[in-house]
């Protein structure tokens, strides 16, 4: 009798382990894509103060931007930091979850004409990423026929 209940405890006990250490592990993913997303979120909005207010307008969509050659440098540095972070949500590093916080304000973003512009030159840069070219397509697409 005292055998079975020291196995029926030492079960429990790997149950009770198990399930902490599940718990844990799952905290510590989702802290960790938190702290990935301030991080990036923070560099994008540093890189984002550095342009002209101009840059935000959504003004003509076939006039092209004058920007001078670091606001162009800051356009472009703002899209491969968005490009960072899409390729971290894809690879499951980044929770979906938290990636649709910011995702309206991404596809606002990239679908301005300043970015737009930086987008068009880079377009053979990111040829070689079909899936994050695919999405950016799609979201200027669809913020065109809004």
């Amino acid at each position: 009798m005292l055998d079975h209940i020291l196995k029926f405890m030492t079960l429990g006990t790997i149950i009770v382990g198990s399930i902490a250490i599940y718990a844990e592990l799952h905290t510590n993913n989702r802290r960790l894509g938190a702290e990935i997303f301030l991080r990036y979120s923070d560099r994008i909005s540093d890189l984002r103060r550095s342009l002209p207010t101009t840059a935000f307008f959504e003004g003509s969509a076939t006039g092209s931007m004058e920007m001078a050659p670091e606001e162009r440098q800051a356009a472009r540095e703002v899209i491969y930091s968005i490009f960072e972070l899409y390729e971290l949500k894809v690879h499951g590093f980044l929770p979906s979850e938290i990636w649709k916080i910011r995702e309206p304000d991404i596809e606002t973003l990239l679908a301005l004409p300043a970015f737009r512009q930086e987008l068009a030159v880079l377009q053979n840069k990111f040829a070689r990423h079909p899936r994050f070219a695919g999405w950016v397509e799609q979201v200027v697409r669809n913020r065109q026929n809004w």
